[in-house]
């Protein structure tokens, strides 16, 4: 390490730091792997390191930077990567000892347009198993814990939970996971990170292991906002949004109440408090306002029988589990099998109500910048609570998912930014979510935010 950068420099400060020639791709990317080696010994956070490569991307980086021809301003710096992501050669079970032996020939289409921009990928870092729950446990690979509390071993979030606490702890400049209920929002605010939910479809799930495909997207977890902005430059192929100037004047939110503002740790809460007061300061306007739209997508969501995410599941991976049944982690298996009870004709209903639930939610926050959200209600349990599943498990579940989910079903584009810290020290995130397709915008106005609630 130098004393130009450390394992909390972000991931521009790299890049501009490898373009002026004051950091090295190679020393960086070496830095990296030798704290995961040493602070991650166990395998909880990285599911492999996939050094060789990692090395190979770092050195042709520093060739391009000594030439003057960067390709992006993200070139040679290290990335980890959910293991959701195949990348060519590896091992990518998607956190499934049922998938153990699946070997891709060819990377994930966002592995491979970030690596032609010149990323390093560090390694592939651990997830709930499929990727099918909001906090993160999966006893088969390892759970990483939270790493804000040093006495008692609390989730991390998932499923992207890897991915969330190798940047929270230093292990990676920044992160790539995917978010089907709140997989990158929900690791990002128990980890104190930005986490950008992306519109489906705006990034390709090509190589991407599936859960559910109408609602998988693909999103960034980073140290700020100007991170997860290149993040989403360097996996779409566009220029970063422009986040020069943003400020809060003149921005509208809509503060809904409601479900999403229910059932919150007093922690969450006061911290949230605080947080609104700062963006009110800042400039921005906030109305206060009945949103019934939330309440109802998110009862259609949980509605027992009615959610295409779980048939989805279920179709793709019913067969697989019930081959592997006891290589998989029950509370999983459960809700994967729950699909095959559910009908076309209730799921055809639910896609009807789903659309004109959000026909109407568009047409009422039109003109609005973002409605705000906790990210999560509650902060992250005990690991050991909830580890063997059951009714404790799936309640804590849905707690987590719960707000994040409301995005993916109304098919919204949204981030989570920290907002301070509940009484325990845990990090607390406030969510801002928007029309399908305007992260552009998203990002300039929670960048605004971010100083706001720094």
């Amino acid at each position: 390490m130098t004393a130009s950068w450390n394992e909390t420099t972000t991931a521009l400060q790299f890049g501009r730091l490898f373009e002026e020639g004051r950091a090295d791709p190679r020393e960086v990317t070496e830095f990296f792997l030798d704290r995961a080696h040493r602070e991650d010994a166990d395998a909880r956070v990285y599911a492999r390191l996939t050094e060789r490569r990692a090395m190979a991307e770092a050195e042709a980086a520093a060739d391009r930077a000594r030439r003057g021809l960067r390709r992006h301003p993200l070139d040679g710096v290290a990335l980890s990567w959910k293991d959701i992501f195949d990348s060519a050669g590896d091992p990518t079970p998607a956190g499934s000892l049922a998938l153990k032996d699946r070997v891709p020939p060819h990377d994930a289409e966002v592995l491979a347009r970030a690596t032609r921009k010149g990323a390093v990928c560090l390694g592939k870092t651990n997830m709930t198993e499929l990727a099918f729950s909001g906090l993160g446990i999966n006893p088969s690979y390892g759970t990483p814990a939270n790493p804000f509390d040093e006495a008692i071993e609390r989730v991390p979030g998932g499923s992207s939970s890897g991915a969330g606490v190798s940047v929270s702890r230093g292990l990676a400049a920044a992160a790539i996971g995917t978010d089907t209920g709140g997989s990158v929002r929900i690791p990002a605010g128990w980890n104190g990170l930005v986490g950008l939910k992306t519109t489906a479809g705006r990034l390709p799930l090509a190589g991407t292991v599936p859960l559910s495909p109408t609602f998988d997207t693909v999103g960034p977890l980073a140290r700020d906002v100007a991170d997860a902005a290149a993040l989403l430059s360097l996996l779409d192929g566009t220029k970063p949004a422009d986040l020069e100037g943003a400020d809060l004047a003149g921005k509208v939110f809509w503060l809904p109440g409601g479900v999403a503002w229910e059932g919150l740790d007093n922690g969450v809460a006061e911290a949230l408090d605080q947080a609104i007061r700062r963006l009110l300061h800042a400039g921005a306007r906030i109305v206060e306002r009945k949103l019934p739209e939330l309440d109802e997508i998110d009862a259609l969501a949980w509605a027992p029988g009615r959610s295409r995410l779980v048939a989805e599941a279920h179709a793709l991976w019913a067969e697989t589990l019930a081959a592997h049944r006891d290589e998989i982690y029950p509370p999983v298996f459960e809700r994967v099998m729950a699909g095959a009870e559910f009908k076309a004709a209730d799921i055809t209903r639910a896609d009807m109500e789903r659309a004109e639930i959000t026909k109407r939610y568009l047409a009422r926050t039109a003109g609005f910048d973002a409605v705000l959200l906790p990210s999560v209600a509650i902060a992250p349990p005990p690991i050991a609570a909830l580890e063997a599943g059951g009714p404790d498990y799936f309640a804590a579940n849905r707690m987590a998912l719960r707000n994040t989910t409301i995005g993916n079903q109304l098919g919204l584009c949204a981030i989570s930014l920290p907002a301070g810290y509940d009484q325990a020290g845990i990090p607390v995130g406030l969510m801002l979510q928007a029309a399908p397709h305007t992260e552009e915008n998203l990002l300039r106005t929670a960048h605004a935010a971010e100083r706001a609630l720094r």
